[in-house]
């Protein structure tokens, strides 16, 4: 991604020098932005981005038609434009589309001002949209061509890494000889994060491939097997420890085998596996024959598929242009005046002291605005961290290097080092990748000050102090102002998973599982995966927003910590419960062991309501009894031997307890 980063950039470069493109530090600042993961998606980003811009240009010039001589009504067309922008940006379900118009949007008003005239305002405009257009369409023809990143081939790389992570504990069971007794972390948090990113990979792929299209039905199944992989290991690697029976080795050995065909068949656009030459050994521990289970519905998935003239007719469901809530949740709308309010603020502010290069403050308002002050804060420290390495960056091109340049070759070396750094930062994580826009944009801004080297240190100084403007501006208003914040998300989420998870404990009802409870467990899994993956990263952004946002009163962040943490493992075990050898080893206890368990889960998930009560309203509910139902359940349940379901129902039990110790 680096390569590709600094490749598109040096072609922008040249383009630009060679045809006096102006604005060229804009043009090299969109590569970083469109610069996505793989090319479906930077294709999909780069669309999105000229639409966006087009849209805004048409928008900016016919409001300018009435506003460019009366800035008594410019100034209100300005909010209108930006409060449109950040509004759709939450209420499109393509939100990126409505983001792209209000920012260039909010370009074209702030860059408008340095017009003398209305001619000059014209071509200013055309050829900011010109300084859009052609970077983007360089670096999608980059991605293309160049080390392309597909989607098919990092949805197939992850597949892997889920199925080595089966390998890995099979290897080690092989080697010590015995299963359990591990806390891998690691394992944990792959196992709980589900697989929407996986789904929508695929849903790029696709998109490019029309093969893979075929076998859609296929490989979703697939994709549910790595997950159900991932569970089946992590069952396997949290039980107590305890030796294996031969068979049982011989069963691990014969499942490695059988992963390490699939890894390599994988990738394989028409896979075709082998037949087995021998009978796979059955395993005896329920964890490791629930991952055989897991293996074999892989392999199915992986080479059965169903053709396209076989493939049924169904009625899809009218895709939405806005989100469900669009017109009925206020939220959308005090989001939006918010971003307006602080932008304005800022505008009013450096056009009173006459001071146009904090005009960046501006568009900071816009760029770090996000749902909630925890999610603001990390994207507002990224904004100044970023522009103080691409700024201090610059300073040292402008102090070392900027005057002995006297050539294009020395520019695009120059430019080549620094986009490398800066592109290094735009390929991490999400926790630090937004830094990499914003320090190629401060870079940029340096060196690239007109068509000959130049070295003005007021530009990064201005800059520098509109983004500090713009960070202040926005952090008082979203911090006062019908204030989002994470910690409320969290406990909204958390209430309903855990409500989701005392619903799930209460299936099965009856001896034989229906139809109605298979499908109602299906559904509460998607609902669940979703929920835990969004608290997760809510947890995260409280302990951000925590260091300057002070909540008084209610639940303990530390506690709503741990409450998080002990949620994941028990999620991972009330899943886990549903898998196919503990519905089996459910079908074979004894009716009285049965509606046991039945009334110990229904206590359990009455008292999984009581958290969720105490998370939602920070009153802690008198607690239930859980030692009488617990202590008969006990009494008659069948020794591990006979039947191993028993041995994680007590462990959701004693994860329940937790909540209430």
């Amino acid at each position: 991604m680096t390569i590709r980063l600094v490749v598109s950039v040096l072609l922008v470069i040249i383009v630009a020098m060679a045809l006096r493109v102006p604005q060229t530090f804009i043009s090299a600042f969109f590569v970083f932005l469109v610069t996505k993961e793989n090319r479906a998606l930077t294709m999909a980003t780069g669309t999105i981005m000229i639409l966006g811009g087009t849209i805004a240009t048409a928008a900016s010039l016919f409001l300018f038609y009435y506003t460019f001589d009366y800035p008594e009504l410019r100034v209100p067309a300005m909010a209108v434009i930006i409060f449109t922008g950040m509004f759709l940006s939450r209420v499109l379900v393509l939100g990126p589309l409505g983001f792209v118009f209000g920012f260039f949007a909010a370009l074209s008003q702030v860059m408008s001002e340095r017009a003398l005239n209305t001619d000059a305002l014209v071509r200013s405009q055309l050829w900011l949209w010109m300084a859009l257009v052609y970077p983007i369409v360089i670096t999608m023809a980059v991605n293309q061509l160049m080390l392309p990143a597909d989607p098919w081939a990092v949805l197939v790389r992850t597949l892997t890494q889920r199925l080595n992570t089966a390998t890995k504990a099979l290897k080690r069971v092989v080697k010590e000889g015995s299963a359990g007794g591990q806390t891998d972390p690691a394992l944990l948090e792959l196992a709980t994060r589900g697989s929407s990113p996986l789904l929508g990979l695929l849903n790029s792929a696709e998109a490019k491939d029309f093969r893979l299209k075929r076998r859609h039905t296929s490989l979703v199944a697939v994709i549910a097997a790595s997950e159900h992989v991932l569970y089946a290991t992590a069952a396997l690697e949290f039980r107590q420890s305890q030796p294996l029976a031969a068979d049982d080795l011989a069963c691990a050995e014969s499942l490695l085998v059988e992963i390490v065909g699939l890894s390599a068949i994988l990738p394989e656009p028409d896979p075709v596996l082998l037949p087995r030459k021998s009978a796979v050994p059955k395993a005896t521990l329920p964890q490791l024959r629930e991952l055989q289970f897991a293996v074999e519905s892989f392999r199915d998935g992986l080479i059965r598929y169903v053709t396209e003239d076989a493939t049924p007719v169904v009625n899809k469901e009218r895709k939405r242009f806005f989100v469900a809530d669009a017109f009925t949740n206020s939220s959308h709308q005090k989001f939006a005046l918010k971003v307006t309010a602080s932008a304005m603020i800022c505008y009013v502010i450096y056009s009173g002291l006459n001071w146009p290069g904090l005009n960046t403050a501006f568009l900071t308002c816009c760029f770090i605005a996000l749902e909630n002050t925890g999610a603001t804060i990390r994207r507002g420290w990224l904004r100044l961290l970023g522009c103080a390495i691409g700024g201090s960056l610059g300073y040292l091109a402008i102090f070392f290097c900027i005057p002995y340049m006297d050539s294009l070759t020395s520019l695009i070396l120059l430019t080549a080092a620094g986009a490398a750094i800066i592109g290094w930062i735009t390929a991490g994580t999400e926790r630090l990748s937004y830094a990499g826009p914003q320090a190629a944009f401060a870079f940029f801004l340096c060196v690239f000050q007109g068509f000959a080297p130049q070295a003005n240190f007021t530009t990064i100084r201005d800059r520098l102090a509109g983004i500090i403007l713009g960070i202040v501006a926005s952090s008082i208003i979203l911090r006062y102002v019908w204030p989002e914040h994470a910690i409320d998300g969290l406990r909204t989420t958390l209430t309903r998973l855990l409500r989701n998870l005392s619903q799930l404990l209460l299936i099965p009802g009856t001896s034989l599982v229906s139809e109605a409870e298979s499908a109602a467990v299906k559904e509460m899994r998607g609902a669940i995966t979703k929920d835990l993956d969004n608290t997760l990263r809510l947890s995260e952004l409280v302990g951000i927003e925590n260091i300057v946002v002070r909540h008084q009163g209610g639940i303990a962040i530390s506690t709503l910590e741990n409450v998080t943490a002990n949620t994941q493992v028990l999620c991972l075990m009330s899943v886990a419960i549903w898998s196919k050898t503990k519905q089996e080893e459910w079908q074979l206890l004894s009716p009285p062991v049965q509606a046991a368990e039945i009334a110990l889960r229904a206590s359990g998930a009455r008292q999984l309501q009581r958290v969720a009560v105490y998370i939602e309203t920070g009153h802690f509910p008198k607690s239930a009894d859980l030692e009488s139902t617990f202590a008969e359940w006990s009494r008659i349940i069948p020794p591990p031997e006979e039947n191993d379901r028993p041995r994680l129902v007590r462990r959701i039990v004693e994860q329940i307890d937790w909540y209430f110790r």
